[in-house]
């Protein structure tokens, strides 16, 4: 399938779009951060915070723990992280490939149509971590 062949833009994210390994990897990355989303709620919970968090998003969740001071420092830290990671690759991607945003976590110049293969890595690096974060606040 990949030739090595350069692909930048919008004809990178299609070949993304195409890609079925990709795309089923961000499918396993959204799933795990609704997971990481679900025990930092419990994690609140158990920590005597009684508002309702339902539909809160990773962000305001972290903030919340911040506030409440819940969060340990390297634990807000790698949650900041993870978050930024999250939204880059699930809300900003195509912003990335039309110069919407600048290109910091994930690289949109001199890319080849197999660079697909290492943005599907980037992703299934992105799940590992959230479930890694998950499985850690669950035993807090």
């Amino acid at each position: 399938m990949f030739k090595g062949i350069r692909k930048e833009g919008v004809e990178f994210f299609n070949l993304l779009l195409e890609s079925d390994e990709f795309n089923i990897e961000l499918g396993k990355v959204a799933l795990a951060a609704g997971r990481l989303e679900a025990e930092i709620i419990l994690y609140y919970f158990r920590n005597g915070v009684k508002d309702d968090l339902q539909h809160k998003t990773l962000g305001q969740l972290i903030k919340i723990g911040e506030k409440r001071d819940l969060l340990e420092k390297n634990l807000k830290n790698a949650l900041e992280l993870i978050c930024l990671q999250r939204n880059y690759l699930t809300h900003n991607i195509y912003a990335l490939f039309i110069d919407l945003i600048d290109e910091t976590i994930l690289e949109r110049s001199n890319l080849l149509d197999t660079d697909v293969i290492t943005y599907t890595d980037r992703a299934w690096q992105l799940r590992v971590n959230l479930i890694d974060l998950a499985n850690l606040i669950s035993k807090h």
